[in-house]
């Protein structure tokens, strides 16, 4: 997913291997959370331990795209 946002020109970066810091990257999924691969177990126990989390929660570095097209909300560096 990571790269799918930079390629449509958003400038998010993600530090998150360097520094353990997993916020940077977080995004909700608004529509088409089915098409994404599942969320493994090391993504789940990181949202697990942050502020803000909801259902709709994932990480941009984390997450596999399908086939199908999804809906995003850009939280941590690019909220605004």
């Amino acid at each position: 997913m990571l790269e799918v946002i930079q390629a449509a020109g958003f400038p998010m970066t993600c530090v998150c291997a360097q520094t353990n810091k997993f916020d940077a990257c977080h995004i909700f999924v608004l529509e088409g959370r089915k098409g994404l691969q599942k969320m493994t177990k090391l993504e789940n126990e990181r949202l697990e331990n942050m502020v803000g989390v909801a259902s709709k929660s994932r990480f941009a570095c984390l997450t596999v795209m399908g086939n199908d097209d999804a809906t995003i909300e850009l939280l941590g560096a690019l909220s605004g």
